[in-house]
């Protein structure tokens, strides 16, 4: 296949730069065509979302297989060793694939901002929005809400925008995402 969206192209994401150096034929994108039979495509979109929330220092990002819908994370697969059954597949098969980098934390620290920005009690909306910023802010972050009694409200904001960002992001790229 060739197009805007062939890994010849190899547009970049979101701002974060290229992706690293894919097999030849694993694309980054699928036509509007080729996302209508996708439609019924079912994804893990918490899966995706844990993906893109990757560290892209300490993870290369995943895979997702256009025909099931199946998110592999790049670690399971040798694109070298052509033996193993993942990694044969992928060579034999590259338009099949859809890679989904890993783009960092920048979109959680935006969730944990904006959920601070939601408290309405002045006070404790100042701890939060001081206890995210610089160094360890997750870590601060995560002890403050526990001893808040935030956890159940956390997780609920953020859960929804893990979901829509994942969501969005295979939007863009041109697949649509049926039910799980």
């Amino acid at each position: 296949m060739s197009g805007p969206y062939d890994s010849a192209a190899c547009p970049a994401f979101r701002g974060f730069g290229r992706a690293p150096e894919l097999p030849k034929g694993v694309r980054r994108g699928v036509t509007n065509v080729e996302a209508r039979g996708l439609w019924e495509l079912p994804i893990d979109l918490d899966w995706v979302a844990t993906v893109l929330e990757g560290d892209p220092m300490r993870s290369q990002g995943a895979f997702l297989d256009l025909t099931t819908g199946e998110v592999i994370h790049s670690s399971m697969i040798d694109f070298v060793a052509a033996d193993r059954e993942g990694s044969a597949t992928m060579l034999a098969e590259p338009d099949r694939w859809l890679f989904l980098p890993s783009l960092g934390s920048r979109a959680v620290r935006q969730d944990m901002a904006d959920f601070a920005a939601m408290i309405t009690y002045l006070p404790l909306r100042k701890r939060v929005t001081e206890a995210i910023e610089g160094l360890g802010a997750f870590h601060r972050f995560r002890d403050l809400i526990h001893s808040e009694g935030l956890v159940e409200e956390w997780h609920a904001f953020s859960d929804d925008r893990r979901i829509a960002r994942a969501r969005e992001f295979l939007a863009d790229l041109g697949v649509q995402v049926a039910a799980y």
